[in-house]
């Protein structure tokens, strides 16, 4: 709940939201991953590798007015593999997809880092979904302790 949350999750279904999204991406990820058949040791890899993010709020370096190229030269200054970013229509961050080399888990840069139609151009305006929901999506979500 704390490491993987929905940043969409509504403050009154937090959990099923939460579950629901877990749902979705080991189907959409996990089931061809290398732990096709253990669903627990994805998740767990996933909140394993998690721990090599552990600043990146502070290294995506989010402003007012950020733009997508602003996003990735603060990722790369901070010695991250591109990602791929992922934004809804109304260019809020849906997701940051880091990639990694099957077996080894070493981070790579993917090989496209567009993930959108909205932020698929460097001067793209990129936001945070400030609350989406009615909940404290954001801060929840960063919060590593």
């Amino acid at each position: 709940m704390r490491d993987w949350p929905d940043l969409y999750a509504r403050q009154s279904r937090k959990e099923k939201d939460n579950l629901e999204f877990w749902k979705y991406e080991w189907r959409k990820h996990g089931m061809c991953s290398d732990y096709a058949d253990k669903p627990s040791d994805y998740f767990s890899l996933a909140l394993t590798l998690l721990q090599n993010l552990k600043n990146l709020e502070g290294d995506l370096g989010f402003k007012p007015r950020s733009k997508v190229g602003d996003i990735l030269k603060n990722l790369r200054d901070n010695k991250y593999k591109k990602p791929q970013i992922v934004c809804n229509s109304e260019s809020q961050l849906l997701e940051i997809r880091f990639c990694y080399r099957n077996n080894i888990n070493e981070a790579m840069d993917c090989p496209n880092w567009v993930g959108s139609r909205t932020c698929n151009k460097e001067t793209a305006d990129i936001f945070l979904p400030g609350g989406a929901g009615g909940t404290y999506a954001v801060k929840y979500n960063f919060n590593h302790d």
